[in-house]
């Protein structure tokens, strides 16, 4: 049939691409072809999926077809798992795409977290992929816990030339030992799940950054710690649980006079019972530091002032934004003394602390110096003690002037957006000052008070 007059035009146009796109160069046809994959750590879906390239590529023209065959890059990053599981056809494509892929470096998807199925059918997925190990460069790994060990045994081995990034997570008992030096390309870990410890010896490290999810079976202690920061200069961001507080070996008198992480913006330790990290915390310079969070379990009655806390942030002078204490062994001076070096914050989280109107007097805007406000933390937005139940004392007084000062400064003087308090929470009742004036002005303005109200 002819195409009527209109379509003429178009129609011709389409040849005239399709001819021109037939003439390009092998080359830019693979570079195409390569922009044309979905990316796996955002479309997590099988790559068994014909309306999906590479395999959509090679049902378009015999011509595509072969270039897509031999361009093994086209078939180094894949996904097996997800949604629609059939663990006869994965293990079917994961043979395939690695032998297309050649020995091209490997980016791999596996989600079977949710899949309970007998050994017989998921080890043998799994075994392809980690007899690859050598090949890998950025790992997606979400398996039952019984399989998870399969994987892990490749940081063992030292056979992981490549990788760049292992993401994991499992469910169920069981130990496993991350050991950095057999992966000395590594730039991000994170594992979810029990039982982990992460052996950062044998070595400098440029891992920059480390996450092994809170967990009071961990098994990583303060001499790990220590070792991490001494051997990962790189590092940008941190989150470790520490439950072991004995060095496993004796830790020596000549200790470096400083710990410097230049780099390090983030950091998030859990501690378990009966750990003081006083000497590790006494050597740190951290000057980039903007998120600071330290978590402890059971209050540690030894150690009833972590005084190292202060003594670092005073070394660092880091711009710090965010400082979460949970109920870290600290008294209210040691707290306002940690504040008193961080005129940065934003964001101020306290659980577990014993805090008076001191706190609340100190937060205070003090409007008689004009645009330079004497009190601590000129720019908090978010005063969050919620969880600090039975150890916060304050008076309706110390509150209210606290909120109104801070509203007030910030409509007053040159500084930008920032100064006003936006969230202020803590266990105490406001159904009295919602109506007072100036509170109710807060509130109308956008100041959200969260209370046991």
């Amino acid at each position: 049939m002819d195409c009527i007059p209109e379509d003429k035009p178009s129609a011709q146009c389409s040849e005239r691409c399709s001819a021109i796109v037939q003439t390009l160069a092998t080359e830019l046809l693979r570079e195409i072809f390569l922009n044309c994959l979905p990316n796996p750590s955002v479309y997590r879906y099988s790559m068994r999926n014909l309306s999906q390239a590479p395999l959509l590529i090679g049902r378009v023209c015999r011509r595509w077809r072969d270039v897509a065959n031999y361009s093994p890059e086209l078939w180094s990053s894949f996904v097996v798992g997800g949604a629609k599981v059939n663990l006869g056809k994965d293990l079917e494509a994961t043979k395939y795409w690695i032998s297309k892929s050649s020995s091209q470096p490997l980016s791999i998807v596996m989600d079977y977290l949710e899949t309970y199925s007998d050994d017989t059918e998921l080890r043998p997925i799994l075994e392809s992929v980690v007899s690859q190990s050598w090949r890998w460069r950025e790992i997606d790994l979400r398996v039952p816990s019984g399989f998870f060990d399969i994987a892990l045994a490749a940081f063992c081995t030292g056979k992981l030339p490549q990788l760049v990034r292992f993401d994991s997570i499992t469910s169920g008992p069981g130990y496993r030992e991350f050991i950095l030096s057999s992966a000395p390309r590594l730039h991000s870990m994170r594992y979810s799940g029990d039982r982990a410890r992460v052996d950062f010896s044998g070595g400098t490290h440029g891992i920059r950054r480390i996450e092994i999810n809170p967990s009071q079976y961990s098994k990583i202690s303060l001499g790990d710690l220590l070792t991490c920061f001494t051997q990962c200069p790189l590092l940008e961001s941190a989150t470790l649980p520490i439950h072991i507080g004995e060095w496993k070996s004796s830790l020596s008198d000549r200790l470096p006079t400083t710990i410097q992480l230049p780099r390090l913006t983030y950091l998030f330790l859990d501690f378990g019972s009966n750990i003081n990290p006083c000497r590790i915390f006494d050597l740190l310079f951290l000057p980039a530091l903007i998120s600071l969070k330290l978590t402890v379990h059971i209050r540690n009655v030894d150690h009833a002032d972590w005084t190292h806390v202060w003594t670092m942030l005073a070394h660092s002078d880091p711009p710090l934004r965010t400082l979460v204490l949970r109920c870290v062994p600290m008294t209210e001076q040691t707290l306002l003394e940690c504040l008193s070096c961080i005129p940065s914050l934003t964001k101020l989280q306290v659980e577990g602390i014993l805090c008076s109107d001191n706190v609340l007097r100190t937060l205070t805007m003090d409007e008689t110096n004009g645009n330079a406000p004497k009190s601590l933390c000129p720019w908090l937005e978010t005063f969050d003690f919620w969880y600090n139940r039975d150890k916060c004392h304050f008076s309706e007084g110390a509150v209210t002037e606290m909120v109104v000062s801070r509203r007030k400064t910030a409509k007053s003087t040159d500084y930008k957006k920032g100064m006003a308090l936006k969230v202020f929470a803590c266990p105490f009742s406001f159904s009295g000052l919602r109506v007072h004036p100036d509170i109710a002005e807060c509130i109308n303005e956008g100041l959200v008070l969260m209370g046991s109200d």
